[in-house]
């Protein structure tokens, strides 16, 4: 009898609501080009840093060092 009302209760919620709506348009607060800049180089600048260590490791790594 429990566990039909907790299979109850799990089937309820196993479909979750979702009430997420997304909107385009022009941004609410603006950034400064100065901003975008700094964000845009902090972004590349770690997209770039792991490659670049394991180009200038690659010996290392393979065990010629």
């Amino acid at each position: 009898m429990i566990s039909s009302r907790l299979l109850g209760v799990v089937a309820r919620n196993a479909v979750q609501q979702r009430s997420i709506s997304v909107v385009a348009g022009p941004p609410r607060v603006k950034m400064s080009k100065a901003e975008h800049f700094v964000l845009a180089s902090i972004m590349m600048g770690s997209f770039v840093t792991v490659p670049l260590w394991i180009l200038a490791h690659i010996r290392e790594y393979r065990g010629i060092a």
